[in-house]
């Protein structure tokens, strides 16, 4: 009977389980109450109070929950920082239980209020937070978008260091994808940015995430040495937390190598862990854990009464993620002792609470939609408002502005005033006139380019192709004592020349004119030129494409295929990469296409006084299309091009 669901067992099953006990400490580590700039107002009275939420929010969420609702009620409405804080907390509260709609809830009037005051460091953490309550749902789009927001908003607030958590969750996204070498990379840069600053109880979450994307991936030996490393650094700090996870992640490598004793100690010494400090979700985990590894040793009546212990906390806690395992760990026990019955039964309730899980997945997409339709809508309400003003303000000083220059001497000022938007004009005129040249100039360049690449094709593979095809029928000619064999032989490679000439003619013009876009569409060209660079061995190229639609504007998917060329040739030419990978992503409202590789990479200040023509005429092309682009690379790291183009 197979079924998935949960890591306690070593037949290729899911880490759904460990990565939401991964998630609920990356959230843990965002929930502080850090504020960029002054202190906010403080919180009355209740300031103490606050930090004892801070304090409990782990150990006891609903308990938190109430304490912040009712310090939330007594406070002023004006006080912004501080009911951002206390809702955040609230969210918080929500998410340490996986009662996701709820936290969505609250994070995001705490996210309306920050932006409200642009909070850029509170908005960064809520966007953190909003982000890996969507990767642990599968919205990982979503959930992509806002760990972006958070980076972007980290800038902002002018602390680069804090990124090493965001760093660290998109790493998470890309494991949930099963993509463990794009996870570790980002895992390793959060494990870098951590190291700055000492977040030792960061470094632990790095630790058993990368602990866990071997355990999964192509290398499980390495991850005990993660591990090993978190369980010494959260037991120097203190961090009981982590300390429990860390185990429950060490009993599954057991289990998952087959070692049920050590596994069984590993989740013994998670549940203590969770009992000394009250952790009463993970104390669910770890004695689910511990029933599995019973299971394994032949003691299924242990194992099944520690199982239905599990399923009553599932239920305490209003769980579906603990409901759904401990149904499939029952499923198991009897399956194991030969009830099949009762193990069908077990396994249907654990499919129905992952359907349950499911539903509330596309739940929180379609309230996310709408909370960002309502958002959008208010945005627009105050434009307009914010556009009355600033024409009331206008004509508010126009009427100053003639009143005073009549009084001063009107005439003068005014020819002043004209003096001075003349040389504006001017100034602007020769700005554009530049622009437009250097744009002139590198079409030009890219047209000469162009002609020359065509001739040197011509020349050294259809000429040579006819020049061979040529002498073979020059012989057939010339020589009429040939034999028939000899005839037939210049025959066929008089025909192969021609074919092939044909078959280079026709990759010239499709390189031309590419008609893959017109028969296939952008997604499909792609394809193609994946295709052909991976035939050889020097160079791996794979892409991802999300939202792209098969009626994109001709200009744009020209313009798109074109670049993707460029990208191609410049990669192969000079960045001695051994892999490169494009993703393309379409919105509603703009297309943005991501190419990275992992070459040598290069210094744009150099390229830039060089006068690198493809990245200019590249440029060139994406600007006309009132689009950006944006290259991050330096020597000896790969290179990012972002490229960002409107659809309207």
């Amino acid at each position: 009977m197979a079924k998935s669901g949960t890591l306690f067992f070593p037949d290729g099953k899911s880490v759904f389980y460990a990565l939401i006990l991964l998630f609920i400490m990356a959230l843990a580590a965002c929930s502080g109450s850090d504020q960029q700039g002054p202190a906010p107002a403080d919180i009355s009275a209740g300031d103490s109070l606050s930090e004892e939420i801070h304090k409990i929010i782990y150990e006891n969420p609903s308990q938190a929950r109430v304490m912040a609702q009712q310090l939330l009620e007594d406070q002023e409405a004006d006080n912004l920082p501080a009911r951002i804080r206390l809702l955040k907390y609230i969210g918080s509260s929500y998410a340490f239980e996986t009662r996701y709609t709820e936290a969505i809830k609250y994070y995001n009037q705490a996210l309306a209020l920050a932006e409200e005051i642009k909070l850029y460091l509170e908005i960064a953490h809520i966007n953190n937070n909003l982000g890996m309550i969507y990767n642990e749902t599968g919205s990982y789009k979503t959930a992509y978008l806002y760990l972006s927001e958070a980076l972007n908003n980290y800038s902002l607030a002018k602390v680069p260091e804090r990124m090493a958590g965001t760093y660290n969750n998109i790493g998470l996204i890309y494991l949930n994808l099963k993509n463990y070498d794009k996870a570790l990379t980002y895992f390793s840069k959060a494990l870098d940015s951590t190291g700055k600053q000492k977040d030792s109880i960061l470094i632990v979450s790095v630790l058993n995430n990368i602990a866990l994307c071997h355990i999964t991936g192509n290398d499980p030996p390495l991850a005990l040495g993660y591990l090993n490393r978190a369980i010494a650094l959260s037991r120097k700090i203190g961090n009981k937390y982590g300390l429990c996870i860390s185990y429950q992640l060490m009993g599954n490598y057991y289990l998952l190598h087959g070692n049920p004793e050590q596994a069984l100690e590993a989740f013994e010494l998670s549940t203590g862990i969770a009992r000394e400090t009250n952790l009463s979700y993970q104390l669910a985990v770890a004695r689910l854990g511990t029933a599995g590894a019973l299971n394994r040793l032949n003691q299924p009546d242990q194992a099944h009464s520690i199982a239905l212990e599990v399923l009553q906390m599932a239920g305490e806690q209003n769980s579906l993620v603990l409901k759904s395992d401990a149904h499939e760990v029952l499923s198991d026990i009897f399956e194991k002792t030969g009830d099949y019955k009762n193990s069908l039964f077990h396994y249907r309730e654990h499919k129905k609470a992952q359907q349950e899980l499911i539903n509330q997945a596309v739940v929180h997409q379609v309230y996310d939609v709408e909370l960002n339709y309502l958002s959008q809508l208010n945005k627009m309400q105050q434009l307009e408002l914010d556009k009355k003003e600033l024409a009331i303000s206008k004509k508010n000083n126009l009427l100053f502005f003639i009143s005073l220059t009549f009084i001063m001497l009107l005439t003068g000022l005014y020819l002043l005033y004209l003096n001075h938007r003349h040389r504006q004009k001017v100034k602007l005129q020769k700005t554009v006139i530049e622009l437009t040249e250097k744009k002139t100039n590198a079409v030009l360049e890219a047209e000469i380019q162009e002609r020359k690449r065509i001739g040197s094709e011509l020349h050294d593979s259809l000429g040579h192709l006819l020049s061979l095809a040529g002498l073979n029928a020059s012989v057939l000619y010339s020589r009429k004592e040939v034999s028939e064999d000899k005839r037939k032989a210049l025959l066929e490679s008089l025909m192969k020349s021609i074919d092939d000439a044909f078959d280079e003619v026709r990759t010239i013009s499709h390189n031309l004119a590419p008609s893959l876009l017109s028969e296939r569409g952008l997604k499909g060209a792609l394809k193609s030129i994946s295709d052909r660079v991976n035939q050889s061995t020097r160079l791996s190229m794979s892409f991802d494409t999300f939202g792209l639609s098969d009626k994109l504007d001709n200009l744009i998917e020209n313009t798109l295929f074109r670049t993707i060329q460029e990208i191609v040739n410049n990669t192969i030419k000079h960045a001695e990469a051994g892999s490169l990978f494009i993703q393309i992503t379409q919105g509603d409202h703009e297309i943005s296409l991501m190419a990275e590789d992992d070459g040598k990479g290069f210094n744009l200040d150099e390229i830039k006084q060089h006068s690198s023509f493809g990245l200019a005429h590249m440029k060139s092309r994406i600007e006309n299309l009132h689009g950006t682009m944006f290259i991050d690379s330096n020597p000896g790291r790969g290179t990012i091009i972002s490229i960002l183009i409107p659809l309207q």
